[in-house]
C-alpha cells in the first residue's frame, strides 16, 4: 500500500515557526500563538489578519507577503518545527509494511531533506516530492513513477491535500493537528477525519 504524506501540521508541528514568524514581520506582539492560530483554523489568511486585525494597507500586506516566502524555510525558523508526538514511531511501524512518500507545498527540496534527516524520519520514505512553489501536489504525484491504486492513501491538514488525493484516484484522510478545524475539512469531504496520524488504526 502506498501512504502519502503532507509534511507541516501532518507530521511536524510548524505552529511556532508560523506564528513566531508572523509577529517579526508584523512587528505585533499583542496576538497571542493561541488567539493567532484560532484566527488561522477559521480560514483566515495572514493576509486577512494583517488586513481586518491590524488595518495594514495593501503596500505593508505585500511587503510581508515577500519577505514571509523569504525566510519561512530559514534554518532560524525551521529550528522551530517539532514532530507530532508519536509520529517516529508510527512512521518506523508503517514503513516496514507500506510505501511512504512525502509530499508538501515548500519551497525548497534541500532543506526539506535536511530537516527530515535532522529529525531521524528522512530513511522512513521512498521519495520525497516538493512542489516549490511550481507545481500542484497532484501533478507532482501524477508524474512520479508510483503506481498508484484506489487501496492507497493520502494523509493531510488542509483541503489541498485532500484535493490532490482524490484527483489521483486515492483515498483521502485528512487530520485535525494542522491549519484548519473540522468544520472547515469537512468541506472537502475526505473519506476520514483524525485527530492525527498517530490515532489512525487502519492500516
Amino acid at each position: 500500500m502506498n501512504l502519502v504524506f503532507d509534511l507541516d501540521g501532518t507530521l511536524i508541528c510548524s505552529k511556532k515557526r508560523l506564528y513566531e514568524l508572523f509577529c517579526d514581520l508584523s512587528g505585533r506582539s499583542d496576538l497571542t500563538l493561541t488567539e493567532y492560530w484560532s484566527l488561522k483554523s477559521s480560514g483566515k489568511s495572514n493576509q486577512d489578519i494583517l488586513r481586518e486585525n491590524f488595518g495594514c494597507v495593501e503596500l505593508v500586506i505585500e511587503r510581508f507577503l515577500n519577505d514571509w516566502m523569504k525566510l519561512i524555510e530559514s534554518d532560524h525558523y525551521l529550528y522551530m518545527d517539532s514532530l507530532i508526538d508519536g509520529v517516529a514511531s508510527f512512521l518506523e511501524k508503517n514503513s516496514q509494511e507500506h510505501s511512504l512518500f512525502i509530499c508538501t507545498a515548500r519551497q525548497s527540496i534541500s532543506q526539506v531533506t535536511r530537516q527530515l534527516a535532522r529529525l531521524s524520519i528522512l530513511n522512513f520514505f521512498q521519495d520525497v516530492f516538493v512542489t516549490e512553489q511550481k507545481h500542484t501536489k497532484a501533478e507532482l504525484l501524477e508524474r512520479s513513477n508510483i503506481i498508484f491504486n484506489e487501496d492507497d492513501w493520502m494523509f493531510g491538514d488542509t483541503g489541498h491535500d485532500v484535493i490532490a488525493g482524490k484527483k489521483i484516484g486515492i483515498k483521502t484522510c485528512a487530520v485535525l493537528s494542522g491549519f484548519m478545524s473540522e468544520e472547515c475539512l469537512k468541506e472537502y469531504c475526505p473519506d476520514i477525519i483524525s485527530s492525527n496520524v498517530t490515532a489512525i488504526n487502519f492500516l
